[in-house]
């Protein structure tokens, strides 16, 4: 499985993949250039993809393989759909958005048995979180070295530093995604699954 680049967030690609096995539908939020959704897609999946930045989804558009892709320019507030999705995917985007709001939304639109996952930024609330944090420099440091890692600013692709803190994404995980599953990961991100009664 390869990318057309490496960096922080296209290295949880794989764990996105895995984390919706089975999933046929799905909506990938802040999709950027369509990279994951091109995986997905050669899948055999059916995946939307939607952004709020038009070069962005005009160049995941350049990139679909098939009838199973659709992109559409809209930001997760404003997208409107009919659809129910087996899976919604949000990598490094869910921070774009007030991200209580959007996990209700995500759920609304989520068939039953549907997941959620996350490859998530979140700043550190707690000791135990900075220890972490502390603990993933150097690791995090080699593989972007190893990986020739290009970032989503040398790509185009439009970022957010303004997050919510770790305490927060456990409160609402907590209160909305009752059995969700969060771990924290290299590259300064979480990753959270979660799935639909």
């Amino acid at each position: 499985m390869t990318t057309f680049y490496w960096n922080h967030n296209s290295a949880y690609y794989p764990w996105v993949i895995r984390a919706i096995r089975g999933c046929r539908r799905v909506l990938d939020v802040g999709c950027g250039t369509g990279e994951l959704a091109l995986m997905l897609a050669r899948g055999g999946r059916y995946v939307t993809g939607i952004d709020p930045s038009a070069e962005c989804i005009a160049r995941a558009s350049s990139n679909a393989t098939g009838a199973n892709m659709r992109f559409a320019v809209a930001s997760f507030d404003d997208f409107q759909t009919d659809d129910a999705f087996d899976a919604i995917t949000f990598v490094a985007s869910v921070h774009h958005t007030d991200m209580d709001a959007a996990i209700a939304k995500a759920k609304a639109l989520l068939a039953p048995g549907g997941a959620i996952a996350i490859v998530g930024l979140a700043s550190p609330s707690s000791p135990l979180d900075r220890a972490i944090d502390a603990l993933r420099v150097i690791p995090s440091w080699a593989s972007s070295r190893l990986h020739r890692m290009r970032t989503s600013e040398e790509l185009g692709i439009p970022t957010s530093y303004a997050m919510p803190t770790m305490a927060q994404v456990r409160d609402i995980a907590s209160r909305q995604l009752p059995g969700a599953t969060i771990r924290p990961a290299l590259h300064w991100r979480y990753l959270l699954s979660w799935q639909k009664a």
